[in-house]
């Protein structure tokens, strides 16, 4: 059994709404949200610069397993204790099964990271050969990379080799890619060259579909200038992409109000609109088909109003959305205020719900999702 350690005082929260979602979604909403406080000195806890300590943890409960990866916060009013997730809600104690994962191949720090290979939820995988974005806003995951690369010895600038890495793993992993995974995410951090990251995109998709893939290959990028402003230049990308292999085109929207993107977006990325990703995804969806396009937004970065009218939009365009919990993983962004508490969370995360039902949605539960 794990060993103990005294916790602080128990909060006892109040959330009207709890009673909308089981207990073990109401938990995993709220360690998204707040962190979890450690009951325990058996847990593997790395202190890595400005990089919040945060753990992967798997939820179970009977008909409910979900990875979450959660910070480190001796302040959160939910517990782990090695074995269970525990808190006080409502003014009844609340629990679910819980453990550590710990991942030796690829996050050999003990914290999910953003690393050049990586499982990404159940059947999927992340190469992600752009390691950190050349857009760097305020709110983005990929800050820590840095940190778990110096670790390794790794160059984070060396992009050209990741690329080269990355296409050599798809030749010398061939039979994991075709029994292992449904989807394959080109998931990077973008660059500035437009051809460039088309053409990486490009070849990646190609070999990945040489080996004989023939499942879902997605595409994560932000929009280029030239995609805002050219429908010719949009149209021809968009169907390189496809031609390639691509099937399925994302970029994320992350904030719908425009102060609030104002504040946390910078450079160019901060001057495209919500209106923008739209004319966008139109000619996308026209591309790549119906729910072949997607889109993450960030709950809790803006009002609840904003997201939620933004996940409508874009589904009822063809686009699907996925949604993310914001959670600060680098010291500076917890500077960033969530919107809301955990009532407003479980309320967007209804909201989404009746989204997903109402527009026959697919549903992608990732280590953050709001799903």
């Amino acid at each position: 059994m794990p060993s103990s350690t005294a916790p602080s005082k128990l909060i006892d929260l109040t959330v009207p709404s709890a009673d909308l979602v089981s207990v073990p979604e109401l938990l995993r909403l709220g360690v998204l949200r707040d962190g979890v406080q450690l009951t325990t000195t058996d847990i593997r806890l790395p202190m890595l610069g400005q990089v919040i300590p945060r753990i992967e943890i798997e939820i179970s409960a009977p008909g409910f397993c979900k990875k979450v990866t959660v910070r480190v916060d001796q302040r959160s009013p939910f517990r782990f204790d090695g074995t269970r997730l525990t808190a006080r809600i409502n003014e009844k104690d609340r629990d679910v099964a819980c453990c550590q994962l710990i991942d030796e191949g690829r996050a050999p720090t003990g914290m999910y990271n953003f690393g050049l290979l990586r499982e990404n939820g159940v059947r999927s995988f992340v190469f992600d050969y752009h390691t950190y974005c050349a857009y760097s806003c305020d709110f983005c995951f990929k800050e820590s990379e840095w940190e778990i690369l110096a670790l390794r010895g790794s160059s984070p600038a060396c992009y050209s080799a990741n690329f080269d890495a990355c296409l050599a793993y798809v030749r010398d992993c061939a039979e994991d890619f075709l029994t292992k995974y449904d989807i394959v995410w080109l998931c990077t951090g973008s660059i500035k060259n437009t051809g460039l990251e088309l053409e990486r995109h490009c070849r990646l998709a190609a070999e990945l579909r040489s080996i004989g893939y023939s499942q879902g290959i997605y595409v994560s990028q932000v929009i280029p200038e030239a995609l805002r402003g050219e429908s010719s230049y949009r149209l021809d990308y968009l169907h390189a992409l496809k031609a390639a292999g691509v099937s399925r085109f994302n970029s994320g929207v992350e904030i719908v109000n425009d102060d609030y993107r104002r504040r946390y977006v910078h450079g160019y990325k901060g001057t495209l609109t919500f209106g923008d990703y739209v004319t966008v995804f139109t000619d996308a969806v026209d591309v790549f088909g119906h729910q072949q396009v997607g889109s993450c937004l960030l709950a809790g970065i803006e009002p609840a109003a904003d997201t939620l009218r933004g996940l409508e939009t874009i589904a009822a365009l063809g686009v699907v959305p996925s949604p993310t919990v914001l959670t600060p993983f680098v010291v500076k962004q917890q500077d960033i205020p969530f919107q809301y508490d955990l009532d407003g969370l479980v309320n967007v995360h209804v909201g989404f719900q009746k989204i997903i039902e109402a527009r026959g949605l697919p549903v992608f539960s990732g280590v953050f999702s709001l799903a």
